[in-house]
Parts: C-alpha cells; sequence; structure tokens
C-alpha cells in the first residue's frame, strides 16, 4: 500500500519526511522540481509573515481547522503582504476556500466512480449525466468531483426534482449552482436543498419559483 511520505507517523521529523518525499519523486524529476520550489517558497513566505504567524497563533478558529484550510489562510496572509498580488486574486483564492469549506460542510463531495457505485451505473453514466445538467459537478484538477448533498444516500438516488431545479438556474457557474442549493432562504424557511428533500410538492414549487429568479438575479 501506498504511504504518503509528508503525512507518515512513522517518519520523525519535518526534514525526513521532506528527504523521503524527494526520494519518492526521484523517477519524476519534473515532479521533483515543482516540490523543492513549492517547499522552499512556502518556507520562505511563511518566515516572512512574523506578525501575522503572532495573529494566527492567537486565532483558535484557525487552529482548529484542517490542514489544507490552514496552509490557504496563511498563503492569503502572504500574498497580502506583497504588492505585486493583486487584490483580485486574493479575492478569488477566499472565494474558493470559503467554497471548500462550504462544500465540506455540507457533507464533502464523491468521486465518479463513488457516485457509480452509489447510482449503480457506470462512471462514463455519471459524467453524462453531469454534462447534461442532470447532476451537480464541480472541477478539481483535470477531473470533476460530485457534491454529496446532492444525493439521497439511503435510497441510492439524487435527491428528487434536483435535475428539474438544475435545468432552471440559468448559469454555467457550478459554485453559483452550489450556494444557490446551500443557502437559507427566508421564504423557504431553509436552504433549498433541504425543502427538496421533504418531498412536499408545494415546497418544490416554490423551489423552482426560485430558480428561475435567481438566473434573473445573476443576469441583473
Amino acid at each position: 500500500m501506498h504511504t504518503d511520505t509528508l503525512t507518515d507517523p512513522r517518519s520523525d521529523s519535518l526534514s525526513e519526511r521532506i528527504h523521503q518525499a524527494q526520494i519518492s519523486l526521484e523517477s519524476r524529476p519534473d515532479a521533483a522540481a515543482v516540490f523543492d520550489r513549492a517547499t522552499t517558497a512556502f518556507m520562505r513566505a511563511l518566515l516572512s509573515l512574523r506578525d501575522e504567524l503572532s495573529a494566527a497563533g492567537r486565532d483558535r478558529r484557525l487552529l482548529a481547522q484542517d490542514d489544507k484550510t490552514l496552509l490557504a489562510e496563511l498563503l492569503i496572509q502572504a500574498l497580502r503582504a506583497d504588492p505585486l498580488v493583486s487584490k483580485e486574486l486574493r479575492l478569488r483564492l477566499r472565494g474558493q476556500l470559503a467554497l471548500r469549506s462550504l462544500v465540506e460542510q455540507s457533507g464533502g463531495a464523491l468521486t465518479a466512480a463513488e457516485v457509480a457505485e452509489l447510482l449503480g451505473i457506470t462512471e462514463d453514466a455519471v459524467r453524462k449525466r453531469a454534462r447534461r445538467g442532470k447532476l451537480l459537478a464541480l472541477p478539481r484538477g483535470g477531473h470533476s468531483v460530485y457534491p454529496a448533498f446532492q444525493f439521497d444516500l439511503d435510497r441510492r438516488c439524487p435527491v428528487p426534482g434536483l435535475d428539474v431545479v438544475l435545468a432552471l438556474l440559468d448559469t454555467d457557474s457550478a459554485p453559483a449552482k452550489l450556494r444557490f442549493f446551500l443557502t437559507p432562504d427566508e421564504d423557504l424557511g431553509a436552504a433549498p436543498i433541504e425543502v427538496l428533500r421533504t418531498g412536499d410538492p408545494d415546497a418544490r414549487a416554490l423551489v423552482e419559483r426560485k430558480a428561475r429568479q435567481f438566473g434573473v438575479q445573476l443576469a441583473a
């Protein structure tokens, strides 16, 4: 079984873990070069923070975050102190971090293989459903993942009415669609996905009306 040398608890120190990672990448020089540069760049940025690190250390909420969120927050701090980095980039990173947090809080995301097993179909069929707007897919690197909230895990199917609402959302932005489903709505009394889960036809009709209005709001 493959073990991540950077997170292997048997490694005695950070320097040993880095050394093991470098050894594991010897057969892939391009990856090794990226690893070496990224490791050096991150340590250089981390050492330059000083006051920001002191403030971060006092933020108990930040310390309670998972490793990737902590790294992203520190990176945003480093970029804030760099006059060559645009505000737009920092905001984009902040938005992506907020999106990641939203996905995690709503149950995480599934791979195409996991969705295929859940629904009893092929991975190709999963991707076809996403392309046809029947499932919500989020791009991640060279592939897509599927937010878990859109599935009824007990019945092993998409939440009833999901495909209809997806078709009514007049936007190509997957993050915008995700936020529509997960953002509590005052008129609905809950987030749209939770309302769909109730199976109430009147409530579902109201969600569909909200979906139509969402498209208009984005265009305004």
